[in-house]
């Protein structure tokens, strides 16, 4: 009789084409996510479908259930993308403490980067986003605990959940495909500024510009918490200034 001989497959990497389906798949269970969210709550307000998009624009509390509601599902398929390629999740994203050198430095050139894209802005004759200037004034009518939950989630929430699928999941896969590191910091800046659609072009292209230096300094370190800071206080930062202008 002969011993069974056990095959261990070697851990892989989702290039171009696997990497792209899963952040697709992730972003579709995303979205399902917000919509049960809302579903729920329309059932539990007893509102009706009509009534939904008022809900959603008058009232902050809406807006950042369905944020909520929609983080799970998209962490759980990166999590499921990451061991079905046998690798440890935060060897695969990157998750390592930056040294502060690292940090310094990075914030220093991302603040550096988005006060001058800013200063063109003004020069330009460009404008504060209507719709985050909304979205603030909104959260602050709702009452304290609104503004706080919202300034939890711009400034905690979305960076972790953004960083996470863009410079920690998609930037590992791109940069190891024909994409190269260049190419990949480049095509997941543009996915991560047009998926701020509701933004107008300027604000896209800060977020663009935001998204190179990031990804540049993703790949120097080799740390995604470094992104998920530097996101983090950009938020802070951009919170700070349309409060002192409006």
């Amino acid at each position: 009789m002969t011993d069974a001989v056990r095959v261990i497959k070697a851990p892989r990497t989702w290039y171009f084409f696997g990497t792209l389906g899963f952040t697709l798949l992730a972003a579709l269970v995303s979205m399902l996510g917000g919509a049960v969210t809302l579903i729920a709550l329309m059932i539990i307000f007893h509102v009706p479908f009509e009534a939904v998009s008022e809900q959603i624009i008058t009232h902050a509390y809406w807006k950042m259930a369905v944020a909520i509601g929609s983080i799970p599902g998209e962490l759980v398929v990166i999590w499921l993308a990451v061991r079905w390629a046998r690798r440890s999740f935060s060897e695969y994203l990157a998750l390592r403490w930056p040294t502060p050198q690292e940090l310094v430095l990075a914030l220093l050139v991302m603040f550096a980067a988005i006060n001058t894209v800013g200063f063109i802005g003004q020069w330009i004759g460009q404008t504060l986003d209507a719709g985050v200037v909304a979205e603030l004034g909104r959260a602050r009518r709702d009452g304290p605990l609104a503004f706080f939950l919202f300034l939890v989630i711009g400034c905690i929430g979305a960076p972790l959940i953004e960083e996470f699928a863009v410079r920690g999941f998609m930037l590992r896969g791109w940069s190891e495909s024909f994409l190269q590191p260049a190419g990949a910091i480049v095509l997941t800046s543009a996915f991560w500024a047009i998926c701020h659609y509701q933004y107008n072009w300027f604000g896209i292209l800060e977020i663009f510009i935001l998204g190179l230096v990031l990804g540049y300094y993703r790949l120097r370190s080799g740390s995604t918490w470094l992104t998920v800071v530097a996101h983090s206080a950009n938020n802070v930062y951009s919170y700070f200034v349309i409060g002192l202008l409006t």
